[in-house]
C-alpha cells in the first residue's frame, strides 16, 4: 500500500476516534424569545411541535390585571410570538407561572401566582384564547405548578403554610380545581417551609382520572430529597427518599421527569462544604423505589439543574461556571453559561458537560435565596428543559444583559 495511503487511512481513523470519544457532544441553535426583562422561563413542547415558553411578569406588576407571559413557536423555536393574554388580561398574576399540555387533546392549562390564591386559565386554541378564575381554590399560595394527565385532567401542585405541599385536581382542563390533598406535610419536609419542584402527571384511566400517576420531588431540612407520589389520581400520597442526605439541598427545586414505561429521573443541586454539585437518581417503577444517588457534575459551581426526558433520552440543563465555590459565593468574575449533559442509555451514563450558549448567562455571584436576596437574582429561581417523542431536548433561561440587570429570555435546541 503506498505510503501516502497509509498516512489518509491512519488519519481518517484517528479522526473517527475523536468524532466517536465527542459523541455525546451537540450543536445548539440560540434564538431570543423576547427582549422583555423576565426570568423563570418554563418551556413545554406540544405533541405536533409546537412550543411554548412561560414567565411571569412580576407579581402585581400593574393594574388592574398582572399576567404573565406566554410565547408560542411553531417553527421549531427559530421565531417566537408573544400570545394574547385574552381573559388573563385584567386578573392579578405575575409572581410565578407555569403551563401544562394535554397530551391528548393539546389544549394548554396555565396558572399565575398572586400570593391571595392563583389565577388559573385553559386555551383550546393554543393560547390565542383563554378562559380564566382568579381563585384557584387555595388561599395563601408560593410557587405553583400544573401537569396535565390528558381528557382535561390537570393536577395543580402548590405550597401553603401551615398546611404543606396540597395538590388539587381539575376535571375540566385546569379551569376549577374541586379536590384538594395534602401530598406532604411540614414534619414529611422534616421542618423545611418552602416550595418544591415541579409536579408530573400520567393518565391512567380509570372514571375521572382516578388511576392516573401524580409526583413531584420535594427537599426536606435533613432528609436530602423525597418524591411525592400518588397511583389513584391524586387522592393519597406517600413519600420515598431519593437521595442528598448529607447535603443542602432547599437552595433550588429539585425536579423529576417522566421518561415514559415507567421510568422517572430525578435531579438536584447539592450543597455541601462551600462547593454546588448536581445530583441525579432513576426509577424503574414510578419512584416507588430509587436507585443510589449520584453525583454527575462536580467541577466548578453548578446552580439551578432541570431534567428532561424520553425514552432512552435524558438532558440536564443548569448553568454553570468554571470557578469554585457556591452560587452565592463565587468571585465578581465567574461567568456562567447555559449548560448540559445529556445520556441516550436512561441516565446511566452522560457525556461531557458543554455550553449550550456561547454568550454568558450572567457573571458574577447567583442568590439562591429567593425573595430574601437583596442582588444578584436576576436569573430568578431556575431554568428549564423540556423534551419531545423523538428524544431532542429544548432549553430556556434568562440571560443579564451586560451593564445592568435587565435580561432577556433564550431559547437553545
Amino acid at each position: 500500500m503506498p505510503t501516502t495511503l497509509v498516512r489518509r487511512l491512519a488519519g481518517a481513523l484517528a479522526l473517527a476516534a475523536c468524532l466517536a470519544a465527542a459523541g455525546s457532544a451537540q450543536a445548539y441553535t440560540t434564538t431570543v424569545v423576547t427582549s422583555r426583562s423576565l426570568s423563570e422561563p418554563g418551556v413545554d413542547v406540544a405533541r405536533d411541535g409546537t412550543l411554548y415558553v412561560n414567565a411571569p411578569g412580576g407579581l402585581l406588576s400593574s393594574v388592574p390585571g398582572s399576567p404573565s407571559f406566554i410565547f408560542r413557536s411553531g417553527d421549531g423555536g427559530a421565531t417566537w410570538r408573544e400570545t394574547p393574554a385574552s381573559l388573563r388580561a385584567d386578573l392579578p398574576g405575575g409572581g410565578d407561572s407555569d403551563l401544562a399540555i394535554d397530551p391528548v387533546n393539546g389544549h394548554l392549562a396555565f396558572t399565575d401566582l398572586w400570593l391571595g390564591s392563583s389565577t388559573v386559565a385553559s386555551s383550546t386554541d393554543k393560547g390565542e384564547t383563554w378562559l380564566a378564575d382568579p381563585l384557584q381554590g387555595i388561599p395563601g399560595q408560593d410557587r405553583p405548578w400544573i401537569a396535565a394527565a390528558g381528557n382535561g385532567v390537570v393536577y395543580h401542585l402548590t405550597h401553603q403554610i401551615p398546611s404543606g405541599l396540597i395538590v388539587s385536581k381539575s376535571l375540566d382542563g385546569g379551569l376549577v380545581y374541586p379536590i384538594h390533598t395534602v401530598a406532604a406535610t411540614v414534619v414529611d419536609q422534616a421542618g423545611f417551609i418552602g416550595p418544591t419542584g415541579p409536579v408530573i402527571a400520567q393518565g391512567g384511566g380509570g372514571l375521572l382520572g382516578t388511576s392516573d400517576k401524580v409526583g413531584f420531588a420535594y427537599p426536606t431540612a435533613n432528609a436530602g430529597v423525597k418524591f411525592a407520589r400518588s397511583t389513584n389520581g391524586g387522592l393519597t400520597f406517600s413519600s420515598v427518599r431519593i437521595g442528598g442526605t448529607s447535603s443542602d439541598v432547599g437552595q433550588a427545586f429539585p425536579v423529576v421527569a417522566d421518561a415514559g414505561g415507567g421510568h422517572l429521573v430525578a435531579t438536584w443541586m447539592a450543597v455541601k462544604n462551600g462547593r454546588s454539585s448536581v445530583g441525579l437518581a432513576r426509577s424503574s417503577d414510578w419512584g416507588a423505589t430509587w436507585s443510589a444517588p449520584r453525583t454527575i457534575v462536580a467541577d466548578g459551581t453548578s446552580v439551578y439543574p432541570w431534567v428532561s426526558a424520553h425514552g432512552a433520552n435524558v438532558a440536564v440543563s443548569l448553568f454553570h461556571t468554571t470557578a469554585q465555590g457556591e452560587p452565592s459565593t463565587v468571585p465578581a468574575s465567574a461567568t456562567f453559561y447555559e449548560s448540559a449533559v445529556t445520556s441516550t442509555d436512561g441516565g446511566a451514563t452522560f457525556g461531557a458537560l458543554q455550553s449550550v450558549d456561547a454568550t454568558p448567562a450572567k457573571t458574577g455571584p447567583i442568590c439562591t435565596a429567593g425573595i430574601d436576596c437583596t442582588a444578584d437574582r436576576e436569573l430568578g429561581d431556575f431554568q428549564s428543559t423540556a423534551m419531545d417523542a423523538s428524544g431532542r431536548p429544548y432549553f430556556t433561561w434568562a440571560r443579564v444583559i451586560p451593564g445592568g440587570t435587565a435580561t432577556e429570555i433564550r431559547f437553545a435546541r
